[in-house]
């Protein structure tokens, strides 16, 4: 999907407007085209800000992008991370003081880490984003969650293409609907999706977001319960909900979780997938939520010794991805360990043997797999057990893939020539 307009027109565009988006899931096409951007203001700024989550400046490849395209401004450019600005003060009174003296291009990269307007990070950069001359935001996508990611994002942008608190934007953009548990949940709708991205649209530069679905082939397994994991999951919801009057709902499901991830069938079922795997000589990434998920498939003895690889917390994990790369064909996986935009070029598989309500803890899993371009074919497992809460975490990261898709598509070029 793209939307790429004339560059001239671009360019006047970005004079008038003094800020905008670019959302690329190619690394080295985003900056290219965000200092292309900044190369046609010059005249008009004394320093470029640079700011991106401290993993992206430790990454080899992002720093060789940042020096392919942006050496001949390196005079110009100041880097912050985004953690730095949120948690120390002195950097927060180092970009305050260059923004405040002098005219500044401030880019936001992976502007989805400011989606938090609770976080430190996001009322930091919201409060001061007028001191800067221009402003862009980068990212692989506009949202995981839903259309509240895109509040703070537009904030920054300009703070008068909305001119409302974040409250009035739920109730205007995010109508209350009741599920099948007879709770008031917020979703957007298309329409309002629609509305939304039509008071935006001019301030999107590029949205060129390659659809990696087209080589995975996605497979949905489900499993039950035995008549005594059943029982067991019964006594232990009951006895964990024993006179509490109110729960919170994410301590709830990650309590509900744990007691049911590793039943027998599943357990079963992911052994037999992982042989005929090593039948078609593959490699394969096993996602899962617990890190004692990972002790306890170990400690079946199924894995040989040195055939299989952890990244976990307390890994080393650019040696974990090495040995993966090379000599290991299984890799064992906590999910969000692995945002480092390391490669995993070489996998064939993913199985997520646990789920997440958290979206963009498996679309950066895909995105690891994509960092570099190819054709070949990806399989990927979704083990599900008939559970209400796994009914609830599916339809919720459905409802998050149908929002993300048609969010894309109203971005792309032939959807913004209709708006």
């Amino acid at each position: 999907m793209e939307f790429n307009i004339d560059s001239c027109e671009t360019i006047e565009k970005l004079s008038v407007l003094k800020a905008g988006a670019v959302f690329m899931n190619t690394d080295e096409e985003k900056v290219r085209f965000a200092v292309k951007l900044i190369s046609s203001q010059l005249s008009e700024i004394d320093f470029i800000i640079w700011i991106a989550p401290a993993s992206f400046f430790a990454n080899d490849n992002y720093r060789a992008i940042m020096k392919k395209y942006g050496c001949g401004l390196i005079r110009k450019m100041r880097f912050f991370s985004i953690e730095a600005v949120s948690m120390s003060d002195d950097k927060y009174l180092q970009l305050y003081s260059l923004c405040d003296k002098y005219r500044t291009f401030c880019v936001v990269d992976d502007s989805l880490t400011i989606k938090n307007t609770e976080a430190g990070r996001t009322k930091r950069l919201l409060s001061i984003h007028k001191k800067f001359k221009f402003r862009l935001i980068l990212s692989a996508i506009p949202l995981t969650q839903g259309l509240i990611d895109l509040y703070s994002q537009i904030k920054f942008i300009d703070s008068g293409i909305l001119n409302m608190t974040e409250g009035q934007f739920s109730n205007c953009f995010l109508p209350f609907y009741q599920d099948d548990y007879q709770t008031w949940k917020r979703w957007s709708t298309p329409e309002n999706e629609y509305r939304l991205i039509k008071m935006m649209k001019p301030y999107i530069y590029r949205c060129d977001i390659k659809d990696w679905n087209t080589n995975i082939c996605y497979h949905n397994c489900d499993f039950e319960l035995t008549p005594a994991e059943a029982e067991s999951y019964r006594q232990e919801k009951e006895k964990f909900l024993e006179d509490k009057e109110q729960v919170a709902f994410m301590e709830v499901a990650q309590r509900f979780q744990h007691i049911y991830t590793i039943a027998e069938k599943k357990v079963e079922a992911l052994f037999r997938l992982l042989e005929e795997i090593r039948k078609r000589r593959e490699k394969v990434l096993i996602y899962t939520k617990y890190l004692d998920e990972i002790v306890f498939l170990k400690e079946t003895g199924f894995f040989s010794k040195g055939k299989y690889v952890e990244m976990t917390g307390k890994s080393n994990k650019r040696q974990s991805i090495r040995m993966f790369e090379n000599d290991v064909d299984i890799m064992l996986c906590t999910y969000r360990v692995d945002r480092l935009n390391l490669s995993l070029r070489h996998c064939d598989n993913i199985i997520y043997f646990s789920q997440t309500f958290d979206y963009k803890d498996k679309l950066q899993s895909l995105y690891n797999l994509h960092h570099h371009e190819t054709e070949r074919r990806i399989n990927v497992y979704n083990f599900w057990v008939n559970t209400g809460l796994e009914g609830l975490i599916r339809d919720n990261l459905d409802r998050k893939r149908n929002v993300l898709a048609n969010v894309c598509s109203l971005m792309s070029r032939e959807a913004a020539l209709k708006l």
